[in-house]
């Protein structure tokens, strides 16, 4: 689509590749499995299993059922029964090994309880250094491996719990084969505390059906939850795909990539509980926007035009579009449509209009691209840290926490909107996780487009800065990303009974990043691996005879 009043600006392009799927295959999927079909026996597995929950009386019993429950990614349908289990196991002496102590601290953690690191104490010399004498507990070792990565700032025993942990894994995994020298390497790879849940449970599903100690009750529930939430989690797909023909930006933007599949599950992973479906179908719409909006910004537009823009944004209003070349006309549209679309919704669902506090944040976002637009016409390096302030608004993630707010509070909305709206940038809760996720966006990206000769990448400025050498600048991101979680972390236990659901929010979609940027570029290169986590919310998983309890 050649631009009115474009004509001879110079066009930069990032050689993106076109979609590798296809609207008409994903429209003819279908599954066997549904709420409706299989509601009967999903409700008598879920009563099977909260009758275990009931009955599980010794502790580390009742900490290995919750953490196989969580992982299994049931946890959801059980979470007052697992909050009553924890809440009798805060104070209580728990005198067990390393690996027990280890699984409940984890697990209070994870689960919004506060519990010192003097429980770690007893495993500790008087300097401070955990016992020689645990360096072959290979089971307590991975838990307290584990256990370290709910740290938050200056617990130095976490700290020293990941560094002995961390070498004495190395070394006993040398010393085997199969199926713990696996875990062992994946956990090393990637804590559990990182993981994304919905891709989580389907890994640790093969896992558990594999071990001595499984439970059938709890296999075919993990089982047909995750089927029956597929099958949700496809129809949204299908619908979204029409919305998707319609825009037809494969044909109008031919430049920018087109991902909504991509998209579509980041969104997922970001608000998985089924009934916000709306939060993904708008977060997903939002995604897909941002990523053409990316491509607008950092590579096809002139500075005029993303001058102009912006400034249509902050006007917010469709007759901006008379001042905008004919690609940005189509952008700015349906952009505009996404938001009202969002905004009816909010009217009837909860009578608030959201369309004040949505255009603020389109326009905080728009204005992120536009600094590093003009930063990168003027030929001007900015220091990485403030690159980095700039660049933790462009990731888009303060807007997407936004959404969230207004996509799973319901009612109570209000009560958030001061602290986690109209002052967003002062609550750690959404500006950690922004800064978190930017870094592993530039973690991830950076090599690809240095070579493609772009500089707009928090690792190209610190190597310029400081001298270094990309290895180094690469070590230092992966060291401010864990102190980072460390504060994220914080800003978890303090929010948590406060306002859980911003919390599961913030928390859903930063795992959920570190899940897409595991192998690299996820809405660039479409690698087998990326693709391999869209299929799973494409295909369930199979259900054998033998599998049922």
């Amino acid at each position: 689509m050649e631009s009115k009043g474009a004509q001879g600006i110079e066009r930069r392009s990032a050689g993106h590749l076109p979609s590798v799927w296809d609207g008409e295959v994903i429209e003819s999927l279908t599954t066997p499995y549904s709420f409706q079909s299989h509601g009967g026996r999903f409700e008598e597995l879920k009563r099977a299993a909260k009758e275990l929950l009931a009955t599980t009386k010794e502790h580390c019993d009742q900490l290995n059922l919750i953490n196989t429950i969580q992982r299994l990614g049931v946890a959801n349908h059980f979470e007052q029964d697992i909050k009553d289990n924890l809440t009798k196991l805060v104070d209580a002496n728990i005198y067990g090994d390393l690996y027990t102590v280890a699984l409940l601290f984890r697990l209070l953690r994870q689960n919004g309880f506060f519990i010192s690191t003097d429980v770690f104490k007893k495993f500790m010399e008087r300097d401070g250094k955990f016992l020689d004498s645990l360096g072959e507990d290979v089971s307590g070792l991975l838990s307290l491996y584990e256990a370290s990565y709910l740290g938050m700032p200056d617990e130095h025993v976490l700290d020293e719990a990941l560094s002995f942990s961390t070498k004495n894994l190395l070394v006993q995994m040398k010393k085997m084969e199969g199926h713990m020298a696996e875990q062992i390497q994946r956990s090393l790879e990637f804590p559990l505390h990182w993981r994304m849940p919905w891709t989580e449970s389907r890994d640790f599903i093969h896992i558990y059906q594999r071990d001595d100690k499984m439970n059938p009750v709890l296999l075919e529930l993990a089982k047909l939850n995750y089927n029956v939430t597929q099958s949700v989690y496809l129809t949204e797909l299908q619908q979204l795909v029409e919305w998707w023909k319609h825009l037809n930006y494969k044909e109008k933007l031919p430049f920018a990539r087109d991902r909504l599949l991509e998209n579509y599950f980041w969104a997922m992973g970001c608000g998985p509980d089924v009934q916000f479906s709306k939060f993904r179908r708008n977060l997903s719409k939002l995604a897909y926007m941002a990523t053409i909006l990316d491509d607008i910004y950092d590579t096809y537009g002139s500075l005029d035009e993303l001058e102009k823009f912006t400034e249509a944004v902050n006007r917010w209003d469709l007759k901006a579009i008379e001042q905008l070349p004919e690609y940005m006309e189509v952008t700015y549209t349906d952009l505009y449509s996404h938001v009202s679309e969002m905004a009816r919704d909010a009217l009837i669902d909860n009578g608030m209009d959201i369309v004040p506090y949505i255009k603020k944040q389109w326009f905080y976002y728009t204005s992120g691209y536009l600094q590093e637009a003009r930063w990168l016409h003027n030929g001007y390096n900015p220091t990485a840290e403030e690159y980095l302030e700039n660049a933790r608004v462009s990731i888009g993630i303060s807007i997407s926490i936004v959404y969230g707010v207004f996509g799973v509070v319901g009612h109570s909305v209000n009560e958030y909107l001061s602290e986690f709206v109209e002052h967003w940038s002062e609550s750690d809760l959404l500006c950690v996780p922004a800064y978190i996720i930017r870094l592993l966006d530039d973690l991830n990206t950076a090599k690809i487009e240095m070579e493609r000769g772009e500089s707009m990448n928090f690792i190209h400025f610190y190597m310029m800065e400081k001298g270094a050498s990309e290895e180094e600048a690469r070590d230092h991101v992966k060291g401010l990303i864990r102190n980072l979680w460390k504060k994220m972390n914080k800003a978890i236990l303090k929010d948590s009974e406060r306002a859980p659901e911003v919390v599961k929010v913030a928390l859903d979609m930063t795992r959920t990043t570190h899940r897409i940027y595991q192998y690299g570029d996820w809405f660039g290169i479409q690698s087998n691996e990326n693709q391999d986590c869209v299929n799973s919310i494409l295909h369930p998983i199979p259900i054998e005879q033998h599998d049922q309890a």
